[in-house]
């Protein structure tokens, strides 16, 4: 029978799901470098463009707003004012001089979205307020909002249908230096009779209505409408709820009060309002008083503001005649000077006094010290095309003639942001690309640039960093991710943490050190600025690998953290870890809807392991052959280096009808190619049965060769093992066949003559290998390595 791989048959007693664990390719793995459709937190440290960064203590705070007004849900009551509420707050905020991100009838990922999109335009120092408006409900010990389309259909549906509102404030405080969470949510349990599991032990807790009390952290403060475990009212259709209006009602009283005291107003006149059944309650751990006001230089996005002593830059009163408009073109980047290009652009040494007559619509000016524009940014996947974007305000100068000035603004952005930016780099400008999206060559001549002319710049050389690793560069990745992580680069951390413990990587060819207790440092640092691919990684070796009950605790809720903000690998690794039989919780149901969400989110390491579930009824159900291979050819077209050989095996037992040993030969070398050992060690095995006529033992020899390199141990074993067993074979022409996929002109013969070995000892010597045997098998293990060299496994998608 020919040998595809550990399948449950051969596996013996070993369970279905224990051999998927086994497999290292079945668990979506953090990249060194980091992608993904989810939200990271770290704070930002450096801003890009020429000039040198300004520290957050030079520029007004930042003053975010993220809003939130659920009303009108699926499957449970609507509300009555809570959009109305969320609006009139936004509006409010926006007045005060707040960057608002508002949304309505936000589902799960649109939660996600609008989340990520405010951590992205946070600078450090920002002042972050959370408002929310809609359903929320209490589950054990913790406290949950409610996305338009929550159902709880399984007990194990609270992850993945809920936002959990603990982590939501931890994640906005890590942005910032102040937040302030506002939460009107504790209206009647919309699921009274309900219970659900949050935890890693799956205990069920009833569904309360109310919020309990939690711990919130430092300078922070949290003011909720009602007291805990009570019941919030949402007031007259089409007004707003007695908590919202108190609170608009206050504010506007006087903005520049602080919040405290504010909140302390709000709770007499919600009491008054609502005949004492009504108690909103704070908790706050502020260390430095918050106002809504502020004296900030900062105007909001899309806001016309009249002039005002501090929007004006008052560097000098001149009274040159200004042409009505004028065009500028400059770098796009998180936060761009435009004081020069807009000085040079008039021709005056020095710019005439302004006010803001009508505020950018993608953005917001900063006039002092100096004129500076802050676009929005949000996430965007981006590509080989050059991109410009723009945007337009009016200026205007005070005085009698009211002379007002139209600037319109070009921003080029770096091609380097293109091609290597990374999904969610708090660092970066929005713009990504997966791993498996990445043009390298690309990638790699457009951040060498950006380095070269920008080289105090940590985010071009953490992306550089990027194209290196996917180009196998392991060594330079290495050190210019230490270098980023020196300079600040949260996500940098995580990068450096993750090359310090691959075990993908030849450390005796690439000086790389392993070092855990390092790595595990370095995602420490990460997890307490919120990064969740930091709370991935260090999730996952604790889930895995944690000696104690308390490790693996903390790493299923790491990895659930990460999970509920939307990071796919974390689902991926809860889904396999609820589904395998051997693991000490075997709850299928649980694991199932966690690989549904990634797969959702258009993950292929969540096609793949759907194409376990539905491969072997993983969940409860027949196996269904057709439903596996379209997500197993989803996974493959999409990148996933395991899913090729999966294919491969389906195919040799008889599972894709109207398939054949040379298709399955084909896709085995898509897995060889992309770094899967059972890819090469399978393929050769159906050349030596003779299922493929047109390919003979030269070709099988040359597939162990390469197999036998790679870091998966069993199937490399088996590669070396049946390597040994053909010493007498076709060696001579496998050699020769690799040295020409090496790139030697040579004449495949069979014949190890002079020239064959000069080939040899050429490409050993490139490869950075001493070399010098006569011994085919030490021959063709060379020439394997050096394959790899050439040719290295990306370790960022495996």
């Amino acid at each position: 029978m020919v040998e595809v791989g550990p399948t449950p048959a051969a596996a013996g007693a070993v369970s279905q799901m224990a051999w998927l664990a086994r497999l290292r390719h079945l668990r979506r793995r953090a990249h060194l470098v980091t992608a993904t459709s989810l939200i990271a937190m770290s704070a930002i440290l450096a801003r890009p463009d020429a000039a040198p960064a300004q520290d957050a203590s030079d520029r007004a705070a930042d003053r975010i707003a993220v809003v939130v007004g659920n009303q009108d849900y699926d499957n449970i009551a609507d509300l009555a004012n809570a959009r109305s509420d969320a609006e009139q707050m936004s509006t409010l905020l926006r007045s005060l001089g707040f960057a608002v991100f508002e949304g309505y009838n936000l589902d799960r990922e649109g939660f996600e979205t609008i989340l990520r999109r405010a951590i992205l335009n946070a600078d450090p120092g920002a002042e972050i307020v959370f408002f929310y408006a809609g359903h929320g409900l209490q589950v054990g010990r913790r406290n949950y909002l409610l996305p338009k389309d929550a159902a709880f259909d399984s007990v194990y549906d609270l992850p993945v249908e809920s936002v959990t509102l603990d982590r939501v404030i931890e994640a906005l405080s890590a942005s910032g230096l102040v937040h302030v969470a506002i939460i009107d949510a504790c209206r009647d349990n919309p699921f009274p009779d309900a219970k659900l599991a949050g935890d890693l032990d799956a205990s069920l807790f009833e569904t309360k209505t109310g919020f309990d009390v939690f711990q919130t952290p430092l300078n922070s403060f949290v003011a909720f409408s009602t007291a805990p475990g009570m019941v919030a009212f949402d007031g007259e259709a089409g007004q707003n709820s007695p908590f919202t209006q108190a609170i608009l009602s206050e504010i506007q009283k006087d903005a520049r009060e602080p919040a405290t005291a504010i909140f302390a107003r709000v709770r007499q006149a919600v009491y008054t309002a609502t005949d004492g059944r009504q108690v909103p309650w704070e908790s706050s751990t502020l260390v430095q008083p918050f106002s809504f006001a502020s004296d900030s230089a900062s105007v909001e996005l899309g806001t016309e503001v009249a002039a005002a002593d501090g929007d004006v830059s008052a560097v000098a009163r001149g009274t040159e005649p200004l042409p009505p408009e004028v065009s500028l073109s400059v770098p796009y980047g998180r936060s761009v000077p435009i004081g020069e290009a807009l000085k040079s652009a008039l021709g005056l040494a020095e710019l005439p006094e302004f006010a803001l007559e009508q505020a950018p619509g993608n953005g917001r000016l900063t006039f002092l010290p100096e004129v500076t524009y802050d676009p929005e940014l949000s996430e965007r996947r981006s590509g080989l095309d050059p991109i410009t974007l723009t945007d337009e305000f009016v200026l205007r100068r005070p005085g009698s003639d009211a002379a007002t000035l139209s600037v319109s603004l070009s921003l080029d952005v770096n091609p380097c942001d293109l091609l290597a930016g990374d999904a969610l780099d708090p660092a970066g400008t929005g713009f990504y690309l997966l791993p498996n999206e990445l043009d390298i060559e690309g990638a790699l001549a457009a951040c060498a640039d950006a380095v070269e002319a920008h080289p105090q710049e940590p985010r071009f050389h953490y992306q550089l960093a990027r194209a290196e690793q996917a180009a196998g560069r392991y060594e330079e990745a290495f050190r210019r991710f230490e270098y980023a992580a020196e300079q600040g680069h949260i996500r940098a951390q995580t990068a450096v943490a993750r090359l310090l413990t691959a075990d993908e990587i030849d450390r005796e060819l690439f000086d790389v050190p392993e070092d855990r207790d390092r790595a595990f440092a370095a995602l420490e640092r990460g997890i307490a600025a919120a990064d969740p691919f930091a709370m991935h990684l260090l999730g996952q070796m604790l889930l895995r690998e944690g000696p104690t009950d308390a490790d693996r605790e903390r790493g299923f809720d790491l990895l659930d953290r990460a999970a509920e903000l939307g990071h796919t690998y974390s689902m991926n690794e809860l889904g396999v870890y609820f589904l395998t039989e051997s693991s000490a919780h075997h709850l299928p149901e649980r694991g199932l809807r966690y690989l549904e969400a990634s797969a959702a989110r258009d993950d292929i390491y969540g096609f793949h392991n759907l194409g376990f579930v539905a491969l072997y009824g993983l969940a409860g159900d027949e196996p269904d052959f057709a439903g596996a291979y379209t997500w197993f050819e989803k996974a493959a077209l999409g990148g996933h280096p395991g899913s090729p050989s999966t294919i491969g095996r389906m195919i040799v037992r008889d599972e894709v009808p109207g398939s054949n040993a040379e298709d399955a030969v084909r896709w085995y070398d898509m897995g060889l190619s992309r770094g899967d050992a059972w890819g090469g060690f399978n393929a050769a095995v159906l050349i030596l049965r003779g299922d493929v006529p047109e390919l003979g033992e030269a070709q099988a020899i040359v597939r162990l060769a390469k197999a036998q390199h790679l870091a998966d141990e069993e199937p490399a074993g088996r590669a070396r093992e049946r390597l040994s067993d053909l010493r007498s074979g076709d060696t001579g022409r496998a050699i020769q066949l690799l040295l020409k996929e090496l790139g030697e002109d040579l004449v495949v013969d069979g014949v190890v003559g002079p020239r064959t070995r000069d080939a040899i000892a050429r490409r050993a010597e490139a490869a950075g290998l001493a070399f010098n045997s006569n011994d085919p098998l030490e021959q063709l293990s060379v020439l394997g390595r050096a394959y790899w060299v050439q040719n290295p496994v990306r370790t960022d998608v495996f």
